[in-house]
């Protein structure tokens, strides 16, 4: 199948409304790194048996009838198993965004902590070069 914009789009409206990459790969039983290639349009063609698994999912997204369909937004992301009810203005991630977070989840506690700390300093200096000089 090839990856034409619609289907594209309908990837990425699916995750968006779904939560996360990770969540649609564990739903549809495709790799991260399969969709992620996709998204990115590292390849041009999704295979048969991979477009079986995704189609259920991406069909509400997809136009019919050559009409396009909208974003289907649902309001709760998964986090620590429990779905959470937040602003839809809180949901508008990237693909980029979504990848790292998936990627984030998979981290032992004590990585986390580093990373973020590292982030976090990363932030501070790039502000701090950022500001302006005081005379």
């Amino acid at each position: 199948m090839k990856i034409t914009e619609d289907i594209l789009k309908a990837l990425q409206n699916c995750i968006h409304g779904i939560g996360s990459i990770n969540e649609l790969s564990q739903q549809t039983n495709v790799n991260i790194e399969t969709i992620s290639k996709y998204l990115s349009r590292k390849t041009q063609s999704i295979k048969q048996d991979t477009w079986e698994k995704l189609y259920p999912r991406l069909k509400p997204y997809l136009p019919q009838n050559g009409e396009s369909r909208p974003a289907i937004k649902e309001s709760r992301i998964r986090v620590d198993a429990a779905a959470v009810k937040i602003d839809h203005k809180h949901t508008l991630l990237s693909i980029d965004e979504k990848i790292l977070l998936d990627a984030f989840a998979e981290l032992s506690p004590e990585l986390k902590n580093k990373k973020l700390i590292e982030i976090v300093e990363l932030a501070r200096q790039a502000v701090l070069k950022n500001k302006p000089v005081e005379e």
